[in-house]
């Protein structure tokens, strides 16, 4: 094996595996493709939204990739960083919003309710989260305080964070809670299905992408295997 897991080229890992299925690595780059084409959303806004999921599946790859593709495509050092601080903003997003789980039992626990009934994913969270931030003491203001910051005017829109990137990042965290949010928020700033959906679809790509530039491991732990084992049979 390389003395690193994270190797600054992985191009040989990535063509050994394009050529064990050719037809797969086909139709895979043809989705990935036909996803960061300019279309209801342009190539820069694409970039900026999987250099945030990136962040969230922590593909040291990706990460790598998206940030040069975002500066290529015309995106400043200070919209780069705005995209990061939306996804370290989501990754709190899920464990702040299944705080309402925590709380639902915490109840069910005092009113000796067996935590079989009721539900994990109720509609209307609101008294469960304010248990919590009622809980979090000094916290909760810190965290509010942040979440106002990442999500003012800046170097990107309010709505293109909370609207488009956020959303992409809610899906990869798998959060309905968030998910739910960020639609509203990307309907009340008058985006449309269609960006909608690309704002997913990159969000798609992100996550299949930590899975395909770490297919650079597997690679090469083949290579290696299979070199031991023509030499053990001679073949």
């Amino acid at each position: 094996m390389s003395e690193y897991m994270l190797k600054s080229d992985i191009k040989a890992d990535i063509a050994h595996l394009k050529e064990l299925n050719p037809d797969l690595y086909g139709s895979w780059m043809d989705y990935h493709n036909s996803v960061f084409k300019d279309g209801a959303l342009t190539k820069k806004e694409k970039e900026l939204i999987a250099l945030a999921g990136a962040h969230i599946t922590r593909c040291s790859y990706c990460i790598r990739s998206r940030a040069n593709a975002s500066k290529k495509h015309g995106a400043s050092d200070e919209q780069i960083i705005e995209a990061i601080y939306v996804a370290m903003r989501f990754a709190m997003g899920a464990p702040f919003a299944y705080s309402s789980i925590a709380y639902e039992a915490w109840d069910a626990l005092e009113n000796d309710v067996p935590l079989t009934e009721g539900h994990f994913f109720k509609k209307n969270i609101a008294h469960e989260i304010k248990c919590f931030s009622d809980a979090s003491g000094e916290m909760d203001p810190k965290f509010k305080e942040f979440t106002k910051k990442v999500f003012a005017e800046g170097a990107l829109t309010k709505n293109f964070k909370r609207g488009l990137v956020g959303l992409a990042c809610a899906h990869m965290t798998r959060c309905p809670y968030c998910i739910r949010g960020c639609v509203k928020d990307a309907k009340a700033a008058g985006y449309s299905r269609e960006q909608v959906a690309e704002a997913i679809n990159v969000g798609m790509v992100m996550s299949a992408g930590a899975c395909y530039a770490h297919s650079s491991v597997a690679m090469e732990s083949l290579t290696k295997v299979n070199e031991v084992e023509q030499k053990r049979t001679g073949s």
